[in-house]
């Protein structure tokens, strides 16, 4: 897991050597998405659809082996990108499962976010915080689609989970600021 500032502000530099390199070998619509995204949510997304894309016949299947190398690296690396974007989160107790179900009854769409071993499985740039209140917008279960599913609800955290959440999205923060840094640099 990338936790200084300089590994967080490589890893989108490290994943745009290799749209570049796969876009010179098998020109591709991704290029241009990862590059015009304006902002880490649009980025991300872009991200997410490469990362499909990567593991499906529209880039990954053309015979060319250079192709397929580069689709499992950029495979990998957006798995370290998910680790900054995303966070599971296990309930501390049964007490606090019951609790989240609950919170989570409400919303039938809501309910199906829980993972078979009882996590929830969520996007860091789509919740806030409010003392031990974890907003979340967007969760990813075992049958959303690749960019995770909209959703909207709260539940309550303990203190180690909020520590952690807080850690997690100060590592989140530094991505966006290098992702804005590099397509500022780009900006004429």
């Amino acid at each position: 897991m990338a936790t200084s500032a300089a590994d967080i502000a490589a890893i989108p530099a490290d994943l745009m050597q290799l749209v570049e390199a796969l876009h010179r070998i098998s020109p591709n619509r991704f290029h241009a998405m990862v590059n015009r995204a304006a902002t880490a949510a649009e980025w991300y997304d872009a991200v997410l659809a490469l990362r499909y894309a990567a593991n499906a016949r529209e880039l990954r299947d053309t015979g060319d082996e250079r192709v397929h190398g580069l689709c499992e690296e950029i495979r990998r690396h957006v798995a370290r990108i998910d680790d900054v974007f995303q966070m599971t989160l296990l309930p501390a107790s049964p007490v606090q499962q019951r609790e989240w179900e609950g919170a989570l009854a409400a919303d039938g769409h809501a309910r199906q976010v829980f993972r078979t071993d009882g996590s929830l499985h969520i996007s860091l740039l789509d919740s806030d915080l409010r003392g031990a209140a974890l907003h979340v917008r967007r969760a990813w279960n075992h049958v959303c689609n690749f960019t995770g599913s909209w959703t909207d609800f709260t539940i309550g955290l303990d203190e180690a989970q909020a520590a952690d959440w807080q850690a997690r999205r100060a590592r989140l923060r530094a991505m966006q600021e290098a992702i804005e840094k590099r397509r500022q640099a780009r900006s004429p």
